[in-house]
């Protein structure tokens, strides 16, 4: 069965035993972490418990998936459902899981958590139709998305923000819902008594978080900004952001600007194609500028360089944040000469 997030959420609040499987895939790997955490401790109560609770690592797991078949087979010492997680999942298990998991008698669950599988893969495709296996596409949210996630965060703990507050607020948040979850936390402690969230506030409690400074990478490779690149993207790297997910946000924002270049093509003006967007407006001229900047085939030179070097960060054995600063730092020289010429 294919279950969005929120059903995902309301299922690990009472997990159904009849469920022998959660396929947790897509590119919002903050999301699918804390999805997996919600679910292991809804079924064994404790991700401490070693007893109850294993992770296995793909690299670790041999090509017949002996390794996964045997931990869940295995039964706790101290009794109860145990929970299997196997990160980094990948269609090498699939055979395996067809043949044990129609027919198993273990009362266990096995969660796989992977940013390989996709809605056509053989897993999810197989897996849709069955009810004793859940799979969940966890993708990043849009920004008029987050900031309809941050209203309701802020809305469960008894806050209000106009709709200014929310744009300054949304524009910090990341695409990543945990980190965002911590931000809000963060934005309750410092109101302390007030239930009213102002715009200052967000600046004084939000002012560092990794989604604002993630964008800010994004329009500064995007722009040009050679120095402002590389000191932000060491910046990030020191607060714990991982160089492969600010590759992808930054291939988000040229696929942006890549679609509003289609639009332009098809006849729109570059104000009715950037409209859909709902830009901050301190963000607008920026992105309107980097329209004027790159053509359609330069971005998608610069898209296929940033998929590239995604995949690299993921599989090769060269350190990731020397291959995504690499990447970035190609990027902004490119656009600094085409600042010079077009800016």
């Amino acid at each position: 069965m294919n279950f969005k997030p929120a059903q995902f959420e309301s299922f690990c609040k009472s997990p159904d035993s009849a469920v022998k499987c959660v396929v947790l895939f897509g590119n919002n790997e903050g999301e699918m972490s804390m999805l997996q955490k919600k679910c292991a401790e809804a079924v064994c109560g404790s991700t401490d418990d070693a007893f109850r609770y294993s992770i296995l690592q793909m690299e670790n797991v041999s090509k017949d998936g002996g390794e996964v078949y045997a931990e869940f087979h295995a039964q706790s010492l101290m009794g109860g459902r145990r929970v299997i997680v196997v990160q980094g999942a990948d269609n090498n298990l699939t055979p395996m899981l067809k043949a044990m998991l129609p027919e198993t008698p273990s009362e266990n669950l096995l969660i796989l958590n992977s940013s390989t599988y996709n809605t056509k893969s053989a897993l999810i495709t197989w897996a849709k139709e069955r009810r004793d296996i859940l799979t969940v596409g966890c993708y990043e949210d849009r920004e008029a998305d987050i900031m309809q996630e941050a209203a309701t965060m802020l809305k469960v703990k008894g806050l209000s923000a106009d709709n200014a507050t929310l744009q300054v607020l949304g524009a910090r948040l990341s695409p990543d819902k945990r980190v965002n979850q911590s931000e809000i936390d963060k934005l309750e402690m410092y109101l302390g008594e007030r239930k009213t969230v102002t715009i200052e506030d967000v600046k004084q409690a939000v002012c560092d978080t990794a989604g604002a400074n993630t964008e800010d990478l994004c329009y500064y490779v995007a722009g040009g900004e050679i120095k402002k690149t590389l000191d932000i993207f060491d910046r990030l790297l020191k607060e714990g952001e991982e160089p492969a997910t600010l590759v992808r946000v930054t291939a988000y924002h040229f696929a942006k600007l890549l679609e509003c270049t289609a639009k332009m093509a098809a006849g729109k003006s570059i104000k009715e194609a950037v409209a859909p967007l709902r830009l901050m407006f301190y963000r607008e001229p920026s992105f309107l500028q980097q329209l004027r900047m790159w053509n359609k085939e330069q971005l998608l030179s610069a898209l296929s360089m940033l998929y590239d070097c995604e995949r690299d960060c993921k599989t090769t054995n060269f350190p990731a944040d020397e291959v995504a600063s690499y990447t970035f730092l190609r990027l902004a020289k490119f656009g600094a000469k085409l600042r010079k010429t077009y800016g």
